[in-house]
């Protein structure tokens, strides 16, 4: 089942990402080794490396497992960060990465609740989950205010190249129908 393109909440637009946006995304987060610390990519040295993201997240859209959203801040049309959805069999799981001038504005935790709202009205998704390394306390509140439950420890669950070349423990979130 696929996600319809655009989600609305009270304050963003959850939409399919174009290619126009690459100057955005590339000033707003990809850039910033603050805000891709606890990713599994690297920041970006310069726009094009945003556009190949980019391409990558609007072919994603032509299968049934990868949705990556952009959250448009509807007062002023600026974009605040980016959540993927992913799908599988009885559930989906997301993550997501914030534009560092809109931290701490609850952005993405309204997008967190949009998301578990839609997969929760799909008849076949049971359960939704997410992670966060174990040291990336701003996650972690973000998935708690979005009403998940801490689940467990995942032990050398994922590589977070801008800390370590070693797998690191994340934290399991989950909520479920």
């Amino acid at each position: 089942m696929k996600p319809p393109e655009t989600i609305e909440t009270e304050r963003l637009f959850l939409r399919k990402p174009c290619m126009d946006d690459a100057p955005a995304i590339f000033e707003g987060w990809a850039r910033h080794p603050e805000v891709t610390r606890f990713l599994t990519w690297y920041p970006h040295q310069n726009v094009e490396q945003s556009q190949v993201l980019l391409q990558r997240s609007i072919a994603a859209w032509d299968g049934e497992t990868h949705f990556r959203y952009l959250l448009e801040v509807k007062e002023d049309a600026s974009l605040a960060g980016m959540i993927e959805l992913r799908m599988e069999p009885f559930k989906m799981s997301f993550g997501y990465t914030g534009a560092i001038r809109h931290w701490g504005k609850g952005y993405m935790t309204e997008a967190a609740r949009a998301a578990i709202d839609w997969a929760f009205q799909q008849p076949n998704i049971f359960r939704v989950y997410a992670t966060a390394d174990v040291e990336n306390v701003p996650s972690r509140r973000v998935l708690e205010k979005a009403g998940m439950t801490r689940e467990g420890i995942l032990r050398k669950d994922s590589i977070h190249p801008n800390i370590s070349d070693e797998p690191r423990d994340c934290y399991i979130y989950a909520i479920v129908k």
